[in-house]
């Protein structure tokens, strides 16, 4: 054991901070993955790096404090960890591809700030500490340089994207002149689709805060508004590639840095940075030619700035090449060439038909969730107090978007009489729903998933053999499912998406979890559990098997 501990004193900086290095690696590459997955196992993964890297970040700063290698009689061979001060604050400093993990994590803008100031007054320490016996002092200072940028960056990422941030937010990618006229157009084409959704950004912006089309400013509501999609008679998957790129524009603005990489400011700092690296590199090179040092600090250093280099290389490719807000810039500066050269990138790295998110939708049903039988795993949930959020995670599922999907929904909006010829499909259902629709929001969308399940349900299976319906009607069930499920998944699990949501919703679900679990119950007892059809259709089986 005392060999062990004299192991770890030795090479612990060195292993602290090649951990945080292949932290923020990991988290760079990852980052942009939540977009396309909906995996929970690459979730937890990147929700883990993304807390670790901070904390191994700070940890290391804190015993490069404590470090004593630069007092006499210390040696030479690792006094080259003085160097990597400025390192662990670019790391502080956090990746393009995801500063934010959630939209909560924005508003915490303040404390970061005031971490940028504590870890900055600590790497001054570390330097004022170390500089007498370091001949890398100029080096480091430009890294010093680079980090600050990076610190500074993160926090001027979290404030753009806090709520109150993106309500007073009116900026536009596309200038009122470039605004497409979508009326009469039959067919758009991919610039056109990418145009609309540039020039909508600051009405989806408004959208997310929460605020309501007729309390957005004139001009941004007129040009929200000019080209309402659904009044396009195109096809719906058109709209729906303006609706994804609009939603991506949005995830890019709320949890990287594209907001301040994108302004005049933030290109200044990124140049200054890749600046700053360039130049203590090339001092590094001539300065470690001079004297000897460990081999092993030698390499760390090395590595350090070679993942320095790569990350911002590729953030520059991820945030301005494969954006369309690149060929908009160019575009409103009147440089045309290198605005269809910019577009030509973009359209080859991201072709209309790609998709540029998940194309996947949650799904959880309300009823399945208050009748299961509880597993042992479940049981030790709920000793330790996290019984919801197993059932929460047991009963969510993702389910891939179809083609078809997309076009019963387009066509629901476009043409609201075509799917039933213009008259109501189940006449009976009107007062059921008129009923329904009065109550408060989330409690209507409660009622509608429970009545939308069990009449589908009986619809499918009403006496234990399936019914002879056409595929089209299947399709249409299929899309009510879906709906339906997708609504409830967003009132359990992210309540904050539904703007018209109350607070009181755990309140709603429990009591009506208790309901349903004690309906059920006495179902599974004497077979006979059913709640009386209120629609005329008879009644049907509370926990449908």
């Amino acid at each position: 054991m005392p060999m062990l501990m004299q192991l770890w004193n030795d090479w612990e900086l060195q292993l602290l901070v090649l951990l945080s290095f292949t932290l923020q690696i990991f988290v760079f590459f990852s980052g942009g993955l939540r977009r396309c997955s909906t995996n929970s196992g690459l979730r937890l993964l990147i929700w883990l790096a993304y807390l670790l890297s901070d904390v191994v970040a700070v940890y290391a700063l804190g015993q490069l404090s404590l470090h004593e290698s630069d007092v006499p009689g210390a040696g030479e061979m690792h006094r080259l960890s003085f160097f990597w001060t400025p390192f662990l604050l670019i790391h502080l400093g956090g990746q393009d591809t995801i500063t934010a993990f959630s939209i909560e994590d924005n508003e915490l803008w303040p404390r970061h700030m005031l971490n940028l100031l504590a870890q900055v007054g600590l790497a001054l320490y570390v330097f004022w500490k170390s500089s007498a016996h370091s001949q890398f002092l100029i080096p480091a200072i430009f890294v010093f340089v680079a980090g600050i940028i990076k610190y500074v960056e993160r926090t001027w990422a979290l404030k753009c994207a806090s709520r109150n941030a993106l309500r007073d937010d009116d900026s536009t990618y596309v200038k009122t002149g470039q605004f497409p006229d979508l009326q009469g157009e039959l067919e758009l084409d991919y610039l056109t689709i990418v145009k609309y959704a540039l020039s909508s950004a600051p009405g989806v912006r408004n959208l997310f805060v929460g605020r309501k089309l007729a309390k957005m400013e004139g001009n941004i509501q007129t040009t929200f508004t000019a080209g309402n999609v659904f009044q396009v008679p195109a096809d719906g998957q058109h709209i729906f590639k303006i609706l994804e790129i609009e939603l991506g524009l949005m995830y890019d603005n709320l949890y990287t840095k594209a907001r301040v990489v994108r302004t005049w400011l933030g290109a200044i700092l990124r140049c200054l940075t890749h600046i700053s690296l360039v130049v203590a590199f090339v001092l590094f090179l001539v300065g470690n030619k001079q004297r000897y040092y460990s081999r092993v600090d030698v390499a760390i250093t090395y590595a350090l700035f070679i993942g320095a280099f790569r990350t911002e290389v590729c953030a520059v490719f991820l945030m301005v090449m494969m954006s369309p807000c690149t060929w908009a810039f160019l575009e409103s500066c009147k440089c045309r060439r290198l605005a269809r050269v910019a577009w030509s990138i973009f359209k080859s790295l991201q072709p209309e038909s790609r998709p540029r998110w998940s194309n996947s939708m949650g799904q959880y049903n309300f009823l399945n969730s208050c009748c299961f039988s509880e597993s042992m795993m479940g049981k030790m949930m709920n000793l330790v107090g996290a019984k919801e959020l197993w059932r929460n995670f047991r009963h969510t599922k993702s389910v891939q978007i179809k083609a078809e999907f997309k076009n019963v929904i387009f066509e629901t909006k476009h043409h609201p009489g075509l799917l039933h010829g213009g008259t109501s499909p189940s006449p009976g259902l009107g007062p059921a729903l008129d009923t329904i629709l009065q109550k408060p929001f989330e409690e209507a969308i409660l009622f509608l998933h429970v009545y939308t399940d069990m009449f589908l349900h009986r619809y499918k299976n009403p006496s234990g053999t399936s019914c002879d319906i056409t595929e089209k009607a299947r399709q249409l069930m299929d899309t009510c499912r879906r709906i339906s499920e997708y609504m409830i998944y967003l009132l359990v699990l992210h309540p904050t998406m539904l703007t018209m949501a109350s607070s009181n919703i755990s309140d709603i679900l429990k009591e009506a979890s208790e309901s349903a679990a004690n309906a059920g119950a006495i179902g599974s007892t004497d077979h006979k559990g059913t709640v009386p059809g209120q629609t005329g259709y008879g009644s049907v089986p509370l926990c449908p098997k």
